[in-house]
């Protein structure tokens, strides 16, 4: 996406949603250099204090799970909510949950009577300021096969109201 190309430093990407909320269209725009992108600056920028997300469906290749651990392993909170009803791929998720639990991210899983079918992860992160929210919000999953093919928005943005809205 322009408006990440211009990020020089993945802690660069932060500065960009900070200044203004950057809309992606996928597959049309890099899911690998704007989600991708978004949560490995979150897992390697020491001013982070926390990534939480929700994964209905993700790919061996996502770097989203490796992020993940390695926020944990860096003392970060790391959080997870993990939908066990995906279709096709209830196998998997429970893998990525029992991989996530064993390096130390808080995983929770979908409720019995509902379909958790969410696109949504949330960075909180340490400025000079006091602490900042992040959000990506979109359609479809956190699957980077199918990100490059299937049509999905995806929204980047530090709007206080929205990261509420996906704190709560």
């Amino acid at each position: 996406p322009p408006a990440f190309a211009r990020a020089a430093d993945p802690s660069d990407l932060f500065d960009v949603i900070r200044r203004t909320d950057v809309l992606v269209h996928q597959p049309y725009e890099s899911f690998a250099a704007s989600f991708e992108a978004f949560v490995r600056a979150a897992s390697e920028d020491p001013r982070v204090v926390a990534i939480k997300t929700a994964v209905y469906r993700t790919s061996g290749d996502s770097p989203l799970v490796p992020a993940l651990i390695a926020a944990a392993a860096q003392g970060k909170q790391s959080v997870c909510i993990v939908e066990l009803k995906a279709r096709f791929d209830e196998r998997r998720n429970i893998e990525w949950s029992r991989e996530l639990e064993q390096a130390g991210v808080h995983v929770v899983h979908g409720f019995p009577d509902l379909k958790v079918h969410a696109k949504m992860t949330l960075v909180v992160r340490r400025e000079d300021d006091g602490l900042r929210r992040y959000v990506h919000l979109g359609t479809g999953n956190y699957h980077a096969e199918t990100a490059r093919s299937y049509e999905d928005i995806g929204l980047f943005t530090s709007d206080e109201t929205i990261a509420a809205d996906v704190a709560a």
